[in-house]
């Protein structure tokens, strides 16, 4: 009888945990991540269908999206602590890449040694990044490729 009536309260007591905790509101799409981007290449457009995410660390942002097929984009900051438009030229350690599959020449990159563009962050706090970028990136033939209305809005 006294084993009946422990049961019965252990059952209570989960009961109500389990129906009294509050799910994490989480604003991601299950199905990207923490946000989107989007890009034109070769004026075709792109969505990062996959997975979107960013990434904050010691003064490094790094936002990637990608798709199924193994295409790919990113751009990475270096020192960016407000909003801003930021060049990627000679000199400059901010990069854009563009990858349309898993063969090294596949990869296009714009950063301080080949390559130009812009990223515009429009928002920037502890818990989001916001903007949008374009660059023309070179792979490894030296062949160009011009991403443009690139846009990302994504959570760290």
């Amino acid at each position: 009888m006294k084993a009946g009536k422990i049961l019965m309260l252990v059952v209570l007591i989960s009961s109500i945990a389990f129906t009294s905790c509050k799910k994490d509101d989480d604003t991601g799409d299950p199905s990207t991540g923490n946000g989107s981007m989007t890009l034109k290449h070769a004026g075709t457009s792109w969505n990062a269908s996959l997975a979107v995410q960013a990434v904050n660390t010691n003064g490094v942002i790094n936002v990637t999206g990608s798709d199924s097929e193994a295409r790919q984009a990113a751009i990475t900051l270096f020192g960016v602590s407000s909003p801003g438009t930021y060049k990627i030229e000679m000199g400059a350690q901010h990069s854009g890449r563009w990858t349309e599959g898993a063969d090294p020449s596949q990869t296009y990159v714009s950063n301080g040694v080949i390559g130009t563009g812009t990223i515009t962050i429009t928002e920037l706090s502890d818990t989001k990044i916001k903007g949008s970028f374009s660059f023309e990136a070179f792979n490894t033939a030296q062949t160009s490729k011009s991403i443009t209305e690139g846009a990302f809005d994504v959570t760290f």
